[in-house]
């Protein structure tokens, strides 16, 4: 399906615009009249909600380093080589199905200008009734290499109606960050009235939940054990499900470093659920 740039995924009173021309991103994720994602500039790393691979975050001196080798990447975001190949790159649409109850894309990126290995991603939006799956499937095509991938939301501080965002997360430590922001390779205890937070927390059980009281929840879970938060910015709060902290393909502080092989993928999925958060008394 060359030559779209834009699908729209629809179910019930979900309805997910996703741009393939800036990386399979969705750009509105609307659940009835709530709009539920903001934007805090026009760059692509700053708003919607997006895909980050074959790596997420920021690199030690844009760089991913291999056997001794140090490959540095094309910055995306004044001097840093932020968020992957995938984040502003035209995607193809490789299926999409949709009936009652069901709406799917699966998206295709093959060309990852400064990234040394060849290699395929493919971004999964699955959506049914207030349910949403998406699936990030980075493919070596030749050698094996370090690869992190994650989900960057763009979630909207206020909603149209209920109170300001609030997230939970059953974090069991956050990475250390070191002034250049990067993780140090220490994990230290979490305490979440250290907040606001630009930091990567470990989630052994892949859950997290962001609510707007009164309003709505969306409970995230997956088989990524980490979240990075950011919600220093009154406009915005960014909850994002990893595969690995930030400079994750260099140090997997205290975990190993995933790899994509020929034949052995790297894979991350994340279910998003949404239910109504009711005012108290309601219902």
């Amino acid at each position: 399906m060359p030559g779209i740039d834009e699908v729209v995924l629809c179910v019930d009173d979900v309805e997910i615009r996703i741009d393939l021309a800036r990386g399979a991103r969705a750009t509105s994720w609307t659940v009835g009249d709530l709009s539920l994602l903001a934007a805090y500039g026009p760059e692509p790393v700053q708003y919607g909600m997006y895909p980050m691979a074959p790596w997420a975050g920021r690199l030690r001196d844009n760089a991913v380093v291999v056997d001794g080798q140090a490959h540095v990447q094309p910055t995306t975001h004044d001097e840093w080589a932020l968020h992957g190949t995938v984040l502003a790159a035209r995607v193809e649409a490789v299926e999409h199905d949709s009936a009652p109850g069901h709406a799917r894309l699966l998206a295709r990126a093959t060309e990852h200008p400064g990234w040394p290995w060849p290699t395929q991603v493919d971004i999964e939006w699955d959506l049914r009734p207030r349910a949403l799956t998406t699936t990030i499937t980075v493919h070596a095509l030749d050698t094996a290499f370090p690869s992190v991938v994650g989900w960057h939301p763009w979630f909207a501080r206020t909603l149209s109606r209920g109170s300001a965002v609030e997230w939970t997360l059953a974090a069991t430590g956050m990475a250390e960050r070191g002034d250049d922001y990067l993780p140090t390779g220490r994990l230290l205890p979490y305490d979440p009235a250290l907040g606001p937070f630009d930091d990567a927390f470990e989630v052994p059980d892949g859950r997290a939940l962001v609510r707007w009281p009164e309003a709505l929840d969306i409970e995230i879970s997956g088989d990524g054990p980490w979240f990075v938060v950011f919600d220093q910015l009154s406009v915005a709060a960014c909850i994002e499900p990893q595969s690995g902290p930030p400079n994750g393909l260099n140090d997997g502080v205290g975990r190993p470093v995933p790899m994509a092989a020929p034949g052995r993928p790297h894979r991350m999925t994340t279910t998003w659920l949404m239910r109504d958060d009711l005012p108290q008394g309601a219902g």
